[in-house]
């Protein structure tokens, strides 16, 4: 391969149809991290018509604010995380991320 085409290859991998980058708007207490043990940790959300909080496993990003902890497919879907690359010129002063219903009873982490 060229150089020319070697350029030209990477330049098509940061078009927008296949730019897999994602963005945290409203970033003020949110840190990402990379689950390194195989410890049970649950994500803060449920997903669609499931009645449990999934697992979090070992070598995948994540999500924190406090003591909530967000798969990414779930911190988009509330709109923590967005692939909208421009979403700063659309900016609103407050987040719209919705508030999940009360959890309080379920224990997101097994530390037996």
């Amino acid at each position: 391969m060229s150089d020319t085409e070697d350029l030209a290859a990477l330049l098509e991998d940061t078009t927008p149809e296949s730019d897999e980058r994602l963005y945290v708007p409203y970033n003020a207490g949110w840190t990402a991290h990379i689950k390194q043990t195989g410890g049970t940790e649950r994500c803060f959300a449920q997903h669609p018509g499931q009645d449990f909080f999934h697992l979090i496993v070992k070598g995948e990003i994540y999500l924190e604010s406090g003591d909530e902890r967000y798969c990414l497919t779930c911190a988009m879907r509330r709109g923590i995380v967005t692939r909208d690359r421009m979403f700063w010129q659309r900016a609103t002063e407050t987040p719209t991320i919705e508030p999940l219903e009360d959890s309080s009873e379920f224990s997101l982490r097994d530390d037996s």
